[in-house]
C-alpha cells in the first residue's frame, strides 16, 4: 500500500506521480547530452516498423543508450551491452497477485541477463525501495534455490498454489449500482450454500467481492471473488453452484461473469 505521509516532512499532501519511459529518456538526455538515446515502449510499438528500426540502430551501435519497458527484456542479444539499469525494480512486488514475487524475480533475472553477453563484463544497477526483500536479494545473487525456498515457505503459510487450488470469479456490468448489488447478493447466496454443506463448506475460503484492481474497462464495472480450497473436487462442486446462482440471478441485472480456474493473472 502506498504511503500516505511524506517520510521527510511528515506532510500528507501527496500526489501520485508517474515516471514513464518518455520522462526517463528526457532525464537521460539532460544528464548525458552527448549520448545518442532511443526509446521502445507502447507508443513506439504502435508506429509500424519503428521497433525494428530502433533495435537495428542499437545493434549497429549507432545508439548509446536504449530506454524501454519490459518489451526490451527478452529475445534480444546485443554483445556490446555492458551496463543495464532497472528502474523501480520492486514495483511489481506490490501487485495484488500471489505470483508477484515470482514474476519480479523472473523479470530482474531476465533483464540482468542482457548485460555482459559478449567478451566484456557486464554490470547491473537495480533501483529499489526494498533492497532487503528476499526476491531482490535472490535476484542479485542469481540464487534460484534461495528464491524457491522462500517463496515456497510463504505460499505454504498462506495456502496458495501449489498448496491449494484457486478459482477467480470475474464479474462486470454496465451499471455501477446494479453490478455492486448483484455481487454482494451473490456473496450472501454463496455463504448460504457453504453453510448447508456443513463441515465441507469450512474447507473453502471465499475472498470478496472486491473491485478488480483495474476497476473499470471500456465502460464496464469490474468485481471479483477468489475461492481457495485444498480439494480440487470440492472447489469444482462449489463453482458449479456459483455458476448456477450467477445464471439465475444476473439475467435481469445486465451483469456477466467468467470463472477462471487456477488463474495465471489476478488483475
Amino acid at each position: 500500500k502506498p504511503t500516505s505521509r511524506c517520510p521527510s516532512c511528515g506532510g500528507t499532501s501527496l500526489r501520485a506521480y508517474g515516471f514513464g519511459t518518455e520522462k526517463l529518456e528526457n532525464e537521460i538526455k539532460t544528464l548525458f547530452p552527448k549520448a545518442k538515446t532511443a526509446r521502445i515502449d507502447g507508443d513506439i510499438a504502435r508506429k509500424k516498423g519503428e521497433v525494428s528500426k530502433v533495435l537495428r540502430a542499437f545493434g549497429r551501435q549507432e545508439t548509446d543508450i536504449l530506454v524501454g519497458t519490459q518489451m526490451i527484456t527478452k529475445g534480444f542479444d546485443f554483445p556490446h551491452v555492458t551496463l543495464v539499469g532497472i528502474i523501480s525494480a520492486d514495483l511489481s512486488l506490490g501487485f495484488p497477485d500471489f505470483r508477484a514475487g515470482e514474476r519480479t524475480f523472473h523479470l530482474i533475472s531476465q533483464v540482468a541477463g542482457r548485460a555482459g553477453r559478449g567478451k566484456l563484463k557486464g554490470k547491473v544497477i537495480i533501483q529499489t525501495h526494498n533492497p532487503d526483500h528476499y526476491v531482490i536479494q535472490a535476484a542479485l545473487e542469481h540464487n534460484f534455490h534461495a528464491f524457491y525456498e522462500s517463496e515456497k515457505a510463504l505460499r505454504k503459510q498462506l495456502r496458495y498454489p501449489p498448496f491449494s487450488h484457486l478459482a477467480c470469479l470475474r464479474l462486470k456490468g454496465n451499471n455501477r449500482e446494479k453490478t455492486e448489488e448483484a455481487v454482494h447478493r451473490l456473496r450472501l447466496n454463496t455463504d448460504a450454500v457453504l453453510k448447508k454443506w456443513s463441515q465441507r463448506g469450512k474447507e473453502i475460503r471465499v475472498m470478496g467481492p472486491v473491485e478488480s484492481p483495474i476497476a473499470k474497462i471500456k465502460g464496464k464495472y469490474r468485481w471479483q471473488f477468489l475461492f481457495k480450497c485444498g480439494s480440487s473436487r470440492l472447489l469444482r462442486l462449489l463453482l458449479m453452484e456459483v455458476e448456477r446462482l450467477c445464471a439465475n440471478d444476473f439475467r435481469s441485472s445486465g451483469v456477466s461473469f467468467r470463472i477462471d480456474v487456477d488463474p495465471y493473472h489476478m488483475l
